[in-house]
């Protein structure tokens, strides 16, 4: 099954970003920690050819406890850099059959968007949820899988 964006973008404005009547995270690490489950949770959905990520659960932790950092940076793009470069390094190393994922290509891209949400404070809830997993989703779709031969280098869809 081939990731999707307004998937994840449903998560996080639901489960992170506190939409209509829910609640605010108490801390950045809890807000570190909704925001890796829902990654985590999608890209669990990821696949390199035939064969679906391994891992995406497992690493859930490293990802939580990053984004918590990039969380509490307090500077929208110092903030939007970590966030960043925290999903791509949860993305890099992710096991898919016998391949082993590559860093995202996409990584600049991701963190001029993710610094461009932290920094317009009057975006509501439903955009800030799209424009950032529009940036994981182009992270994800940047990332190689390599596989031990014969099989040729894939992409994450």
């Amino acid at each position: 099954m081939p990731l999707i964006p307004t998937q994840l973008a449903t998560r996080l404005e639901q489960d992170w970003l506190a939409a209509d009547g829910g609640s605010f995270p108490g801390s950045v690490q809890e807000s570190g920690q909704r925001f890796a489950t829902a990654v985590a949770t999608w890209f669990a959905a990821a696949m390199a050819g035939p064969f679906p990520c391994a891992t995406a659960q497992a690493r859930q932790p490293q990802l939580a406890s990053a984004a918590a950092g990039a969380l509490a940076a307090g500077l929208p793009p110092l903030a939007g850099m970590q966030l960043a470069q925290a999903v791509g390094a949860y993305m890099t190393g992710q096991v898919f059959g016998a391949g082993t994922a590559a860093a995202p290509a996409a990584l600049p891209v991701a963190i001029a968007g993710f610094g461009a949400v932290f920094a317009d404070l009057d975006q509501q809830a439903e955009e800030r949820a799209r424009l950032v997993a529009v940036g994981c989703w182009t992270l994800a779709l940047s990332t190689i899988v390599a596989f031990p031969a014969p099989l040729p280098p894939l992409p994450v869809l």
